[in-house]
């Protein structure tokens, strides 16, 4: 876990005289965001304006809680910042060649508008089109392209009418964009809403707020609204180790207070986290500050993301080296999420060498071979 230095934020310019209680209002972090190249690059102090034609694409925004997690803003390979800075490869189209906008069929599955219904049992509601940090990895980059709104409570009633009318729906993924950028009182209507549904069974908030934003869980408000709607599990997304903050492992204390569990999906991305040491010590700080490792992903075929894409093999390498290493709590599943819409897909390393009528023949985490009588 990364403790940070008392008033961090104060080494940017742009925020030196900002007071401890502004700065730690999620309000405020939203409102302050960085929204173009101009202000990154003077933050940065850095000439960006090779990357004009890459926003005028795709957009750009950052809280200023996250760019100070940059370590170096002169080292543009940095992790952090990676992430959210803007890179020609995301309009070059030899290298985008194959990508789609929408590669899983989310706007096609979507019996109503802004409900995707893909699997038997659950459904995805994209609650709103705003992040408040644009990840250059993001596999709904499409959303980069629409305005920044929420939608409206009609909208939601007609998604809940769906949901109603449909039994075999268990499960409800409350996505986006960022669905806890919403203000606390839409927030509640539709945890409300989905609450009183007898036959949903679980209600999973797709967040990446936890990472970019913690403030946001020091809101009583948002607090008492998980505490009263108790389906709900928290689904965020670290990728990297500079991400667990502190400030995050408190965060993560008032959610767990309110009885809402939290895992974490990671996507694998190509110079930010595909080698072992990284994924290792991104687990152990996940685990260190209560968070559930649950899913590392490879990176999605979405337009615009395809050059943070790894070899579809690597995830498993990594997987094979941390098995022995690592408890298995802290190993998540390894999965590819199929195109068109058809799911995601285990990948895991293969410790059977060998099976006959009589034994099978396994390969442990250090290579010794074992035989077991079938």
């Amino acid at each position: 876990m990364r403790v940070l230095p008392d008033r961090f934020w104060q080494k940017v310019h742009l925020w030196k005289d900002t007071p401890k209680w502004e700065w730690e209002d999620w309000r405020w972090q939203i409102r302050n965001r960085i929204k173009n190249l101009n202000s990154l690059s003077s933050v940065l102090g850095v000439d960006l304006s090779h990357l004009k034609d890459v926003e005028s694409v795709f957009r750009v925004g950052t809280t200023p809680y996250y760019l100070s997690l940059v370590r170096d803003f002169k080292n543009l390979n940095d992790p952090i910042l990676m992430q959210i800075l803007p890179s020609n490869k995301e309009i070059d189209p030899v290298i985008q060649e194959g990508g789609e906008l929408d590669p899983f069929n989310e706007e096609i599955l979507s019996p109503v508008e802004g409900l995707t219904h893909r699997y038997p049992d659950r459904v995805l509601i994209r609650s709103t089109s705003f992040c408040s940090v644009y990840c250059r990895h993001c596999m709904r980059k499409r959303i980069f392209l629409e305005d920044e709104r929420g939608r409206s409570y009609l909208d939601f009633e007609k998604m809940f009418s769906y949901i109603q009318e449909n039994k075999q729906i268990k499960e409800v993924i409350l996505s986006g964009g960022d669905p806890l950028t919403l203000p606390n009182k839409k927030l509640d209507f539709i945890l409300s809403r989905l609450q009183r549904i007898d036959h949903i069974h679980t209600v999973r908030i797709g967040s990446r707020e936890l990472v970019v934003n913690p403030y946001r869980f020091m809101d009583e408000g948002l607090l008492e609204i998980l505490e009263r709607n108790d389906k709900v599990w928290l689904i965020t997304h670290f990728n990297h180790p500079d991400e667990i903050t502190d400030v995050v492992k408190k965060a993560v204390k008032n959610i767990l207070s309110t009885g809402v569990p939290v895992l974490n999906q990671t996507v694998l991305l190509k110079g930010i986290n595909d080698n072992v040491e990284t994924i290792e010590k991104l687990l152990r700080g996940l685990l260190q500050v209560k968070i559930k490792p649950y899913y590392l992903f490879y990176c999605d075929p979405t337009k615009g993301v395809l050059h943070f894409r790894t070899d579809i093999k690597k995830g498993v390498e990594i997987l094979e080296k941390l098995r022995g290493r690592l408890s298995g709590i802290g190993i998540p599943t390894y999965a590819v999420d199929l195109p068109g819409g058809l799911g995601k897909v285990p990948l895991q390393p293969e410790y059977i060498v060998e099976e006959t009528d009589r034994f099978i023949t396994f390969r442990n985490f250090e290579g010794k071979i074992v035989k077991i009588q079938n």
